[in-house]
């Protein structure tokens, strides 16, 4: 039975990523096109900025959480402290967060005419503390966390073609992705209302957590940073029109990857088990296999979007995003 379960797990949690790369390939040719290049620029720029505040309100806690938590499972005393006690910690960081950011709009002026939509996706930040999704997973309830994002995602969908059908719907679009990520915490903290009791708690062990919290923060901070500084400075120092051209090629790069990275998703749970099984002819055979359909599928996809740039762009984006590049 545990087997079962453990792969039935990894097929929903494939199928969720699997989701999460399909939904943007029927919604981002449509944005794209509906927004123009200035408002897909305001849009992500926006959010951005946002994700820093956001990063601070999350600290490592999500990590940290599952690794620790894991061990009260079987206690359900044990795991509502321990979880009352990083709660309590989550409130403080995103208060910090809704600080800093407030600070921020203040003082920087390039951020005033952004604020709406900036206020706009700060609503996740509150929101995010009553997620809970490290619970869930705790308890290896997939079959819950892949049912509410498909359904989150089918309505965010029906949403943007009814909401965004002009360039300056942007402020909209914002709405619809903030609605996707906050109703799913909503869900979560009614669902986790009925089994668990978890509430701030002024018995928090501080000198237990705060430290593996802050390391797995800093790890995160460098990933943030990598990932989205290059649209943050851009945003600083040029226009809307040149973040939303970026943007563009950074979305098409990160489908493509996003693909051949399920390939690794897939292949990730057979590799730790034989590993863990001391199968290890049979890991390096497959490691071996994976390795090969990686660089046979990668060094096309390389080649293939070098040559057909200009087609790509205009399935994907349109015209408008072409213009200045292929003339």
């Amino acid at each position: 039975m545990r087997n079962k379960s453990l792969k039935v797990n990894a097929f929903l949690n494939s199928l969720r990523s699997l989701l999460s790369i399909i939904f943007p390939l029927i919604t981002f040719p449509y944005v794209s096109r509906v927004l123009s290049v200035s408002g897909i620029g305001k849009y992500n720029f926006s959010n951005s900025i946002v994700s820093y505040f956001t990063l601070i309100a999350a600290l490592g806690i999500s990590t940290y959480a599952i690794r620790e938590g894991a061990k009260y499972r079987d206690s359900k005393q044990k795991i509502d402290t321990f979880a009352s006690e990083v709660f309590t910690i989550n409130v403080f960081s995103a208060i910090i967060a809704y600080i800093l950011l407030f600070i921020s709009l203040a003082i920087f002026v390039k951020l005033h005419s952004y604020i709406a939509c900036i206020l706009i996706y700060s609503i996740q930040i509150g929101f995010s503390v009553i997620s809970f999704d490290w619970l869930f997973t705790i308890y290896e309830d997939f079959v819950y966390i892949t049912i509410r994002s498909i359904v989150f995602q089918l309505i965010s969908i029906l949403l943007l073609f009814v909401f965004v059908r002009r360039s300056d719907d942007y402020l909209n679009y914002a709405a619809i992705t903030v609605f996707s990520a906050v109703g799913s915490n909503i869900l979560n903290f009614y669902k986790v209302k009925k089994d668990h009791r978890i509430r701030l708690t002024l018995h928090c062990n501080l000198n237990k957590h705060i430290l593996p919290i802050l390391i797995l923060f800093a790890a995160n901070v460098a990933n943030l940073i990598y990932v989205n500084s290059d649209i943050t400075l851009l945003g600083l120092m040029t226009s809307n029109y040149i973040v939303g051209i970026y943007s563009i090629s950074s979305r098409i790069y990160t489908i493509v990857k996003s693909l051949l990275s399920a390939i690794l998703l897939v292949t990730v749970p057979r590799l730790a088990m034989l590993y863990g099984k001391r199968k290890i002819s049979e890991y390096k055979n497959l490691l071996s296999r994976l390795t090969n359909m990686l660089v046979l599928l990668i060094l096309p996809s390389m080649a293939g979007l070098i040559m057909l740039s200009k087609q790509v762009i205009l399935i994907i984006a349109g015209n408008h995003f072409s213009v200045n590049f292929f003339t």
